[in-house]
């Protein structure tokens, strides 16, 4: 049996890659490793070797987890117990569920824990013996027989140590990787969750409170199993310690356990007040998140309006109340401290003090000896450990439940109806059913029960009444819309059916349920009453275009199988073969998060082809076609989704503004005030002669030419109506009007086929540059995160330091060495003592009153002895408190204001190029790490730094012959410390880069919840979030191996130490050498093996954790734009010029680009424009249209101008002649005033733009209209009136107050566009840019805001941007770019006068026009 044992333990020793089949297999490190390997952590040392020799990559850290980790076994387990626990419960407890689930692999490793306890408590039982000993060669001299023994002891000491080093280091690596996989299953729970919340579950779930789920409270359970394995071992240990008091010092021990009682209430309040406090701070750290969030995604909209200080304040505002959460908690700390720092002296204090007094035999004095005193002091040191742990296992598991519990509401939020809409994904055989239907249905965005009277009552209202106008206070918007007082279901009684291959449009005014209609049909909303069915597969376009950070041809295939023919056939048919055309990589190009590198008709075309590529048999379109030019709508009628288009057999829903193509389309639905009031063909509903007929007669070609020519020398309706432009969302294409369509019907067709023609060919022959933001010729943008390499920069450590103040840093060290003073000055007054009783005891007088000769009397040994604990525990509260509740706030406070202010402050091009998970990994796990981790590894460090320098000094002082291995075992330490510091650092960095894509992947996900749904593709982005998880967890497992092979390796060193200093004062006992001296400086030896470990982990995990500073300060050092604010010109006398009293534009020999090193986008651009002059600015895309509007705005500087940082490319290489053109530096004036020596706050304040995105933030309307609270609420209600939004705002509950919740999701996109022109309206500036602004809203609507901006802005300057010709024909002047230049300046009539020399009268041909 022996033999056999033997045999499998050699063979299970024998290294693992000697075979080439073992080299070549792809199994994990760990599975190759054999079983002494896994035990000293040896098979990472590959990696920790490399360290040291190059900086570590991601790629070298591939496969590092266990082949159990990946197995998705273990997640769906969870998945599945919880499922099954919330059936059977209302209110499961996921704790329970991860410890069931976890239980078969966790047990053993809990049983070893406290095996491992009880091992390390033999090693005072063994110092006992020695010191008996040691005490008997002192007393009758050195014998060989006490030599062996001691030997034999010193050796056991040894062993007891590394073997419970090895075995702790297995046990925790072990929980570790339990603990990563449940970190893994619940992140994915979360996700999955949050692809299936319900309306209702939605608007209670911001993104910033989901993020916050995923990044620290599933982050709990990252160490939760060996935190909650405290809970076994902790009792365990000190139980053992008191067992061992016992038999040292009889009776009197339980004065220790007394006074552990006496603080037993304080544990008990601290974990009642932590808990409450905790769960503050994570409510608030969730709203900083989601309000940080919502901002940077709308930076350029925060920047274009001067808003950045408004919303910087707001920011900080949350976070003071984050930080006066924290503070609290650094308070409740200080009075801990009392417990974890300094219970374990006070002990020491009342149990030696009993035991002097009162622990001999009949309560006489005790007899106190070496023994007695070390064996005790350093089963009290032992005991400081789990006391110590005691408190930080309260907090763990205090973290881990109240992190679980808000995963838990989450996990229990409301899911969307699976049942709320038939769904068959065949279709079916008989062609004559329709593949949609909807019987007799009303929807809601809410679940509060329908008023049927009232609905009744509201259609016969509505349907008496035809010549209503169409324009009246709308009492629902579009989305999930906020309850009026007299609340009613978004659409009511809606019974509608599509046949297949039909072609339904659904038209309508702003909020009236268009696009509540097409989520209903998804499932989108709750149904309350009658029956939604869908046969066969569904594609869904949504209003605004989702886009991945990816390349066109992936956002377009989207995860199916590349099929070329019919890829390059979707590229034709959605129009985008001219876009790749000048795209830098065609196809490969790498669209930027949110799309921003493509414009508002690019994005919309994309993802129509990807709708198209899907090849489903519905597909629901929110209003594609109100994003792209005239002749691009014409081309994807016509070739895409008309009659004639790719999608001719699929069954087709259009939402649309636009009424140019209804008599082309096999049923027009009419949605007025959530009812269908009209259905029927084009002709039926015009044979009405009801509302829809009043739409179309009221607002035809001319009706609009008409208005035109009485408002002669105005802007007409189409200056902004016609804006209605490329790269916005919902609204009309050129030629809006059925009496176009009716009119010119049979010649479209011909019309499509030149315009295009004429484009495409024009791309061709022409080298466009790229659109707004270029890239380099391989198509990326976006740049892999940049890894530091290296040590932590001294500069980083003195960030932080400067942050918290060197005077608070400085307190903190002199009271820990002030406390660690009084630790080693107790241990050398009970050193002192017992010599002086020694005096006495070999007189046989043990039980004197030691008064005498050396003697002291007992009241002076327990007062010293009192002090000296008074006065650490004071300053042990005193560090802790200034720690932890003033210079942790204030480092954490300017580091956070710092990076905000930074951002804010950073130029467009870094949004640009920066996925924003980036940004949200530094202001949530990173800023965490700072908050709460960071301070008290630095303390840590300090403390333990002090307490080992002070045990050195005692073990030096008493055992000189130490001094000799001293150096070596620095060597030794320095050299594992090195290794460590490379390999643990380098994979802490890729750990925290690897982070940011679970950030974006969350957030793009969130924003494209409704397309995911629709098209059936959760399961694989649920897959494509595990492998960004597992790839992150990876990171982690390699980072938890280095800290296990360095604890490993110190442990050994530290077990080498205990045995050099056993073995010298065993061989060097006898009558000569003193016990009292041997036992001080074993029991600082065998803290010492503590001491170093944590000294070297601490300070190389404060190296790591000061990565999460080093990222931050990344961005706290790059380059800014220009000031927000510069001193006036005097010799321009711009005080009384500026703000600009007139508008008068010119640019001066102009030129500009996006970043260094990309080519020109705008190239000596010249021209005037007088005050208060219309300017309509055209061009094909990419001719610098909204550049232009960018510079204006200084978004982007003039190329060599004053605010470049440099003119050369990144590589070095200087701007070519024809970047440069000539030397001159361009400028744009404004009534004067060059634009480039104001600052920017002053410039962006003093004009006002309405832009292509209607941007909303989470707060209230009034926070919306006016951040800065400049306005009374009397101009507030006049800017609604006057956009015609002040009767809707009217029936919300709160007017003004009403909230408005994140992206403005509660208002449909044509009532977000409405409050945007509030905005302009409420700045009373002299220039006005309108970027295709009404795009979102009917043509009702859009009328009348005509009327509004002929009124209002009629002496101002204004410069529309057009996508359209039509929207400028009426202008002053029309300015025609061209790769960037300006190529005419003339009226309109001028310009067409020109015919064929003109490229606008060729624009305005292609579009229709002429």
């Amino acid at each position: 049996m022996s033999v056999c044992i033997l045999l499998g333990l050699l063979v299970e020793a024998w290294p693992r890659e000697s075979t080439r089949v073992q080299r070549q297999s792809d199994a994990s490190p760990y599975d190759k490793a054999n079983l002494l390997s896994r035990l000293t952590i040896f098979y990472i040392q590959p990696l920790v070797s490399l360290a040291v020799q190059r900086t570590i990559t991601p790629d070298d850290i591939l496969n590092q987890m266990p082949g159990w980790m990946k197995e998705k076994t273990g997640r769906e387990r969870l998945e599945s117990e919880w499922d099954k626990n919330v059936a059977a419960s209302s209110s499961p407890s996921l704790v329970r569920t991860v410890f069931w689930v976890q239980a078969g692999r966790i047990a053993p490793m809990y049983f070893l824990r406290v095996l491992v306890s009880c091992l390390m408590f033999t090693i005072p039982m063994l110092l006992s013996r020695l010191l008996e000993s040691l005490q008997e060669a002192h007393v009758h001299g050195q014998t060989r027989k006490n030599l062996a023994y001691g030997l034999v002891l010193a050796g056991a000491m040894f062993a007891a140590a590394f073997a419970g080093t090895i075995l702790k280091a297995v046990v925790r690596q072990k929980l570790l990787m339990q603990s990563l996989q449940t970190k893994v299953a619940l992140t994915g729970m979360i996700y999955k969750k949050a692809l299936k919340l319900s309306p209702a579950s939605r608007s209670q779930s911001t993104t910033g409170e989901i993020v916050n789920h995923m990044s620290v409270d599933a982050d709990v359970w990252q160490d939760g199993f060996y935190d909650m394995s405290s809970w076994l071992s902790l009792p365990v240990e000190i139980g053992f310690a008191m067992w061992l008091l016992y038999g040292l010092l009889g009776w009197s021990s339980f004065a220790s356990i007394a006074a552990l009682l006496l603080v037993a209430p304080l544990q008990v309040w601290r974990a009642r007040v932590y808990n409450g406090m905790l769960k503050d701070k994570l409510t608030v750290m969730d709203e900083r998140v989601r309000l940080t969030t919502e901002i940077l995604a709308a930076i350029k909209i925060v920047k274009l309006y001067g808003w950045e200080s408004a919303f910087k304040q707001r920011i900080m505002e949350v976070r003071g109340r984050e930080l006066a959460a924290l503070k609290r908690l650094g308070v409740i700390f200080a009075i801990m401290s009392i417990v974890f720092t300094s219970v374990t002296l006070v002990m020491s204090l009342l149990t030696l003090s009993v035991y002097a007094a009162w622990g001999g035999e009949g309560f006489s004095r005790g007899q106190l000896t070496p023994q007695t005193v070390f064996v005790s002091m350093t089963l009290f040191t032992m005991l400081r450990t789990p006391i110590g742990e005691l408190s930080e296992t309260v907090t763990n598991t205090i973290n881990v439940i109240v992190g679980s519990n808000r995963i838990k509401r989450f996990l229990l939020l409301e899911e969307i109806g699976e049942s709320s809409v038939s769904r068959d994904p065949a279709v079916p055989m008989d062609p004559t059913l329709s593949l949609v239907t909807i019987e007799n249905a009303s929807f809601s965005w809410t679940k509060q029960p329908p008023v049927v009277a009232s609905i009744d009552q509201d259609l016969a209202d509505a349907l008496d009444d035809a010549s209503q106008p169409l324009l009246q206070p709308s009492e629902e918007g579009n989305g999930s819309e906020q309850a009026t007082t007299n609340w009613r279901p978004t659409l009511r009684h809606i019974q509608l059916s599509m046949a297949r291959g039909s072609i339904t449009s659904v038209v309508g005014r702003v909020g009236q349920g268009k696009s509540s209609l097409l989520s209903a049909i998804l499932g989108e909303m709750y149904i309350l009453q009658g029956h939604v069915s869908i046969r066969g597969r569904v594609a869904y376009v949504p209003q605004h275009a989702w886009i991945l950070n990816a390349s066109v041809k992936d956002n377009i295939l989207f995860g199916q199988p590349y099929d070329e023919s019919r890829y390059l056939q979707i590229l034709y048919s959605s129009g985008l073969e001219p876009d790749l055309a000048i795209l830098p990589a065609g196809d490969m190009t790498e669209i930027g998060e949110r799309g921003i590198n493509l414009s508002g008709g690019q994005k919309q075309r994309v993802s129509l082809a990807r709708a198209a590529y899907a090849d489903a048999d519905i597909y629901l379109l929110d209003d594609p076609l109100s994003a792209v030019d005239a002749h691009v709508d014409r081309h994807l009628w016509k070739h895409l989704l008309g009659p004639e288009g790719m999608l001719k057999d699929k069954t087709r829903i259009l939402v649309t503004h636009g009424i140019h193509h209804l008599k082309e389309v096999d049923k027009v639905v009419l949605v007025k005030d959530g009812e269908v009031a009209e259905h029927g063909t084009y002709q039926e509903l015009m044979a009405l002669r009801s509302v829809f007929y009043q739409l179309i007669k009221e607002y035809s070609i001319s009706h609009r030419k008409a208005a035109a020519r009485e408002d002669t020398g105005s802007m007409t309706g189409a200056t902004l109506a016609g804006s209605a432009g490329t790269d916005n969302v919902e609204s009309r294409s050129d030629g809006v009007m059925a009496g176009q369509a009716e009119e010119s019907a049979s010649s479209s067709d011909l019309d499509d086929d030149s315009s295009l023609a004429a484009t495409i060919e024009l791309s061709e022959e022409v080298d466009f540059p790229s659109n707004d933001n270029k890239t380099a010729s391989d198509g990326k943008l976006v740049e892999a995160e940049r890894i530091m390499e290296g040590t932590v920069n001294f500069t980083i450590s003195l960030a932080y330091v400067r942050a918290a103040t060197y005077k608070l840093a400085g307190l903190v060290v002199l009271f820990h060495v002030n406390s660690h003073g009084c630790l080693v000055a107790t241990n050398l007054w009970l050193r002192y003592w017992i010599q002086n009783n020694d005096g006495t005891a070999d007189d046989g007088n043990s039980n004197s009153h030691l008064t005498g000769g050396k003697g002291l009397s007992l009241k002076v040994f327990i007062g010293v002895f009192t002090i000296l604990t008074a006065v650490y525990v004071l300053s042990c509260i005193i560090v802790i408190y200034v720690g932890f509740a003033i210079a942790r706030i204030r480092a954490s406070y300017t580091l956070h204001r710092d990076l905000i202010s930074k951002i804010f402050r950073l130029p467009c091009s870094f949004f640009d190029t920066t996925p924003l998970g980036r940004i949200i990994n530094r202001i949530s796990s990173d800023l965490q790490g700072i908050d709460d981790r960071l301070p008290w590894a630095i303390d840590e460090v300090i403390y333990w730094g002090v307490r080992l320098t002070a045990s050195v000094i005692i073990i030096s002082a008493s055992t000189p012959t130490f001094l000799i291995a001293l150096p070596v075992f620095i060597v030794a330490v320095a050299v594992i410390q090195k290794y460590y510091l490379a390999s643990s650092r380098a994979v802490k960095r890729i750990f925290h880069v690897s982070k940011s894509p679970v950030f974006q992947n969350f957030n793009e996900t969130l924003g494209g919840v409704t397309t995911i749904r629709a098209m059936g593709l959760q399961e694989r982005f649920k897959a494509g979030n595990v492998g960004l998880l597992l790839t992150h967890v990876n990171a982690h497992v390699a980072y938890s191996y280095c800290i296990r092979w360095v604890e490993v390796r110190l442990q050994f060193l530290s077990s080498l130490v205990i045995l050099v200093v056993a073995v010298g004062f065993v061989v060097s006992a006898g009558k000569d050498m003193d016990p009292a001296t041997a036992g001080l400086a074993l029991s600082f030896t065998l803290s010492i093996t503590q001491e170093i470990n944590n000294l070297v982990r601490n300070y190389c995990e404060t190296q790591n954790l000061l990565v999460s500073v080093e990222r931050m300060c990344e961005y706290t050092d790059m380059e800014t734009e220009a000031p927000e604010t510069l001193p006036l010109d005097p010799r321009v006398e711009a005080a009384a010029t500026w703000p600009p009293k007139h508008g008068a534009i010119e640019f001066v020999n102009y030129s500009t680009r996006y970043r260094e090193g990309l080519d020109l986008v705008l190239r000596n651009v010249s021209f005037k424009v007088g005050a208060g002059e219309k300017i309509g600015i055209v061009g094909r895309t990419g001719a610098g249209k909204s550049s232009l509007t960018l510079a204006l705005f200084r978004m982007i500087e003039a190329a060599n101008g004053p605010w470049i940082h440099s003119s050369s490319s990144p590589d070095g290489s200087e701007a070519t002649q024809e970047e440069e053109d000539d030397n001159l530096v361009g400028k744009i004036m404004i009534d004067g005033v060059d634009i480039s020596t104001l600052g920017l706050s002053d410039l962006r304040r003093a004009l006002a733009i309405i832009p292509q995105d209607p941007i909303l933030f989470a707060g209230t309307i009034r926070d919306n209209l006016d951040p800065f609270q400049e306005h009374s609420d009397a101009d507030l209600w006049e800017a609604l009136d006057r956009s015609h939004l002040k009767a809707y705002i009217q029936t919300l509950p709160g007017g003004l107050s009403s909230e408005v919740i994140s992206n403005g999701e509660n208002f449909s996109v044509g009532q977000r566009s409405l409050i945007c022109l509030g905005r302009a309206l409420l700045r009373k500036t002299k220039v006005l840019v309108l970027d295709e602004a009404t795009s979102a809203v009917d043509v009702e609507t859009d009328e009348l805001i005509q009327k509004t901006i002929r009124a209002e802005f009629k002496d101002r300057t204004l410069l529309t941007i057009a996508h359209r010709i039509k929207t400028v024909m009426d202008s002053d002047k029309i300015l025609v770019l061209e790769q960037g230049r300006v190529v005419e300046f003339e009226s309109p009539n001028v310009l067409l006068a020109r015919k064929d020399g003109s490229l606008f009268y060729r624009l305005a041909e292609q579009s229709g026009e002429v």
